[in-house]
């Protein structure tokens, strides 16, 4: 499973490396699309406010809910036909 593997192409990954002081906010094409890359700009800024500040958990909440936000408001939750597509665990193996 990857990022491109919504039947939408509407993830949203917001990736840290603590280690090096850095992240990355990913989104697939189908959220992408609809929202532009000024989006992405914007929880970037969110994000690195707070963590600018040492507020790690806020940094990553706002930006959280500033991609959830979108995600709401260009693809609304349906309870009888969404489900969980991709696995809330992190993989670190390469594919083969």
């Amino acid at each position: 499973m990857s990022l491109t593997s919504t039947k939408e192409r509407n993830a949203v990954l917001i990736f840290v490396v603590p280690a090096r002081r850095k992240f990355v906010v990913l989104g697939d094409t189908g959220i992408h699309d609809k929202v532009g890359q000024d989006c992405w700009c914007d929880i970037v800024r969110i994000v690195s406010e707070k963590f600018k500040e040492g507020n790690f958990t806020d940094g990553l909440v706002n930006g959280i809910a500033a991609a959830g936000e979108q995600l709401a408001a260009h693809f609304p939750f349906h309870a009888e036909r969404d489900s969980n597509e991709l696995p809330d665990d992190v993989d670190f193996e390469p594919p083969t």
